[in-house]
């Protein structure tokens, strides 16, 4: 492989492990948006309560999307492997 398809390579993981954490930030993100307006709406300050939830909803997404996500994972490196049997 020349340096070229390396950092092509390297390119390729990152832009795909940020996409395949997408749907766990946006579920976690949007929960806490919720639970912090409901917070302030009700003036709770309990700091555990919006960790929790978050915690919580991550470990959903990851349950509800981690086939998918495991098989983009082997799609890339089944791509990554037969490009560098390809050199």
């Amino acid at each position: 492989m020349n340096p070229e398809d390396i950092f092509y390579a390297a390119k390729a993981s990152v832009y795909l492990m940020l996409y395949l954490s997408l749907p766990i930030i946006v579920a976690a993100t949007a929960v806490g948006l919720v639970i912090a307006l409901f917070q302030t709406l009700v003036q709770l300050q309990e700091q555990t309560l919006s960790f929790t939830v978050k915690l919580v909803t991550a470990i959903v997404t990851f349950l509800l999307t981690g086939e998918w996500m495991s098989s983009q994972i082997v799609i890339f490196f089944n791509e990554l492997f037969e490009s560098i049997g390809k050199h």
